[in-house]
């Protein structure tokens, strides 16, 4: 067995780099994550730098994939609140590190910019290297992508959103072995963790439930047209954008079990809502917003995924269930008019969705932190709150009116 082979095995692929005539094999678990040991130094003094969880070390650089839809300012924004940077590159075999940690075709945004000539970030310029940038892809205020697939720079109006590698230095750090037992102290005995999830943001369920235009005219069997369509292109425009991501985390994952199982049939759901959207559509800033919250996401355990996807699976069986307290016999009358709620109830029949979630956070809950899963679902629950409060519905009414004064 080679070098190479020897690192790997059926659940762990391999980054081999040759830099400056060594060649360096760098074994990522799972979705890159590298969690490293703590180590002791040649001198015996303490334990060496090194990375934090889910970054990848070279040299003596960490880093990190984030596919996560930004503009390059903010995942410049991104990469600081992580202790690091936009990643810059100066070699071939940083170059290649781009190219194995980036299996997808969505451009990349790197920390390069235009001054005349393109230099990086750091005020060094391109190596002979990049020359294969064309002259039409230097337009000015433009920023810097690549083509993960095959290796091309262009530039790009900075305003666009992709995904972003960040860099940062080793760092010192030390594994706290008895933070697991601490952890588990926040669950009480008997109890699901993921009914704590929950109950830690009801308050938000009931808001979006009382507050939310669309779903107050659906109560008073008032939803207009205009309003079901804004509402639903806005939604489809997010979880378009969340198929990409949950498409390329799915993809770094090498062990089948429930977890993924889970992940490939939420992604089979998405694809299935949005069939008339194209992904160059406008995203506005409100989705834009929304997306950035899977930054803090998608380093994390499998398991902390669909922690963020249930909240909208939560909430729709939640406003289901409040829908036939409200209106009892009348919701058959909602159910017959209003397509919104009928296809609402189709993605989430029998509340599938929500058994499913819970019963594989259930089997994982001993391995997770229950305040981080708390933070994640509630992050998430409010986006769903964004996304509900941003239409401003008209009743019947008022809809008859403005079409005739569109008319006129």
């Amino acid at each position: 067995m080679d070098g190479n082979s020897a690192c790997c095995s059926s659940h762990w692929f391999c980054l081999c780099v040759c830099y400056r005539g060594m060649m360096l094999s760098v074994s990522v678990y799972l979705f890159w994550s590298f969690i490293a040991a703590p180590s002791v130094s040649s001198e015996g003094v303490g334990p060496a730098p090194q990375c934090q969880p889910g970054w990848l070390p070279f040299g003596q650089r960490c880093f990190a994939f984030f596919p996560v839809w930004s503009s390059w300012r903010t995942a410049t924004t991104l990469c600081s609140q992580s202790g690091g940077d936009l990643m810059l590159l100066h070699t071939p075999e940083e170059k290649q590190i781009v190219l194995q940690l980036t299996k997808t075709s969505i451009p990349v945004w790197l920390k390069g910019n235009q001054n005349g000539s393109w230099f990086w970030s750091d005020d060094s310029v391109f190596n002979n290297w990049t020359n294969e940038m064309d002259e039409k892809t230097k337009k000015f205020g433009a920023c810097m992508q690549m083509i993960p697939k095959t290796g091309q720079l262009q530039s790009a109006p900075c305003g666009d959103l992709g995904f972003y590698i960040c860099t940062s230095s080793l760092s010192l750090s030390s594994t706290d072995l008895n933070s697991h037992k601490r952890l588990q102290q926040g669950i009480v005995p008997g109890l699901l963790l993921f009914d704590d999830v929950w109950d830690s943001s009801s308050v938000q369920a009931e808001e979006i439930f009382y507050f939310s235009s669309l779903l107050k005219g659906l109560r008073s069997g008032n939803l207009t047209e205009r309003c079901y369509s804004t509402f639903m292109q806005q939604e489809e425009l997010y979880l378009l954008r969340v198929k990409s991501t949950l498409k390329v985390l799915i993809n770094g994952l090498h062990e089948d079990n429930k977890i993924r199982s889970l992940l490939l049939d939420t992604l089979r759901q998405y694809r299935r809502r949005h069939q008339s959207l194209l992904p160059s559509s406008p995203t506005p800033q409100l989705i834009q917003w929304s997306l950035q919250s899977f930054h803090r996401v998608v380093l994390e355990d499998p398991v902390y995924w669909l922690v963020a996807l249930s909240a909208r699976a939560c909430l729709q069986n939640f406003v289901d269930q409040k829908l036939h307290q409200e209106l009892g016999p009348q919701i058959l009358k909602v159910v017959r008019k209003n397509s919104f709620y009928q296809a609402w109830r189709r993605e989430n029949v029998r509340f599938l969705w929500v058994k499913r979630y819970k019963k594989v956070l259930k089997k994982y809950q001993d391995q997770m932190d229950p305040f981080k899963a708390i933070n994640i679902f509630r992050e998430h629950m409010m986006n769903q709150r964004s996304l509900h409060t941003a239409v401003v519905c008209e009743d019947e009414e008022d809809e008859k009116i403005h079409n005739r004064v569109d008319v006129l």
